[in-house]
């Protein structure tokens, strides 16, 4: 009788170990760069997250006037040999590409882009890829255009035993039946870039909780099974004469430092003093910059709203994106911290 009891406990035990590993999600990372050459400390820092998965922007698409034709831009340069094991292709495709394409046009273009992406693959022969992602914010316009081209895609990736994804934005997950389903094997659900960014007034528009607790309720049902895209990247938002003109990335509070240059009216919102430049792009006198990134409380805060709104037994965590700033500012505690809490289940 004793032994049977102990036996049972041993049973219990691991059944309970079993579904908690389940419910925590692998951690990856996008990279959006236009060349990858992961420095040691990068690496480092991926292997002691244990990150097996990278989101590898191959490149872009956009409509060509000229041409009358969808055309590759910004194409990835890889340099590094030291990848993750796995890889994932992602390729951003505009939403005026689908606006102004013809469907007759649409099989040609999936064969062109999957011999481009046949050809970036061939740089990196030892990596596992099984999963390609397709990022676009599509319209109810452009959606017809576009769920055929994911269709025809998704067909072709079959042969290959290859899986599609997609991204999926808050306000399409909150009306799926305006916005329609993307017709893939599943979605990654980006959970940034929530505000106004053209208003100067925008407290945050990279990620503010009081905006996603409109678009997260607990237990939603969605029809694809959803991974999750959560920031960790900051920018200055410029401004000139009241509209927002450019957008400077991964802009740090130590370079608008200089009182002489720039002077801080009230937190994170800055007034250029002198004409001058900054990362290249130059600044006249009078010009705004709003200084956004994302604490890493807001990042927890958030993370509870998700964890209750799309529970999940078999989900990766993505964080946008993988640089060295991103390293400096979100250590391997903090990512962890993240993770945990989608992988608790009490």
């Amino acid at each position: 009788m004793r032994l049977s009891i102990y036996f049972f406990f041993i049973v219990c035990f691991f059944s309970c170990e079993k579904n908690v590993d389940s419910t925590t999600p692998e951690i990856a990372f996008y990279h959006w760069k236009n060349e990858i050459n992961l420095t040691p400390a990068t690496s480092q820092y991926l292997q002691d997250l244990e990150v097996q998965k990278l989101y590898l922007r191959f490149f872009d698409v956009d409509w060509d006037v000229d041409r009358q034709e969808p055309v590759p831009v910004s194409e990835i340069n890889i340099s590094s040999s030291n990848l993750p094991t796995t890889i994932v292709p992602t390729i951003f495709i505009t939403n005026r590409t689908f606006l102004e394409i013809k469907k007759n046009d649409i099989l040609p273009f999936v064969e062109n882009l999957f011999l481009k992406i046949q050809k970036i693959q061939k740089n990196i022969p030892s990596v596992h890829i099984s999963e390609m992602q397709i990022d676009c914010d599509w319209s109810q316009k452009s959606r017809e255009n576009y769920f055929y081209f994911l269709e025809t895609l998704k067909n072709k990736l079959k042969k290959d035993r290859k899986e599609l994804s997609v991204t999926i934005r808050l306000h399409q997950l909150k009306y799926p039946e305006k916005t329609g389903i993307p017709p893939a094997g599943r979605g990654a659900l980006m959970c940034y870039n929530v505000g106004d960014l053209q208003k100067w007034g925008t407290k945050n528009s990279i990620l503010d909780d009081k905006i996603t607790s409109t678009y997260l309720k607990n237990n939603m049902h969605y029809p694809l099974p959803l991974d999750i895209a959560l920031p960790v990247f900051q920018w200055g938002v410029l401004f000139r004469d009241g509209e927002m003109i450019k957008l400077i990335n991964q802009l740090n509070p130590s370079e608008l430092a200089d009182q002489k240059f720039y002077n801080e009216k009230t937190t994170n919102r800055y007034i250029v003093q002198q004409s001058t430049y900054l990362h290249g792009h130059y600044l006249y006198s009078g010009d705004q910059i709003r200084l956004e990134s994302v604490s890493p409380r807001t990042l927890e805060i958030v993370s509870q709203q998700l964890k209750y709104a799309i529970p999940s037994s078999n989900q990766t965590l993505i964080f946008y994106h993988l640089d060295s700033l991103t390293v400096a500012k979100y250590p391997f505690t903090e990512i962890k911290k993240i993770q945990r809490i989608f992988g608790d289940v009490n």
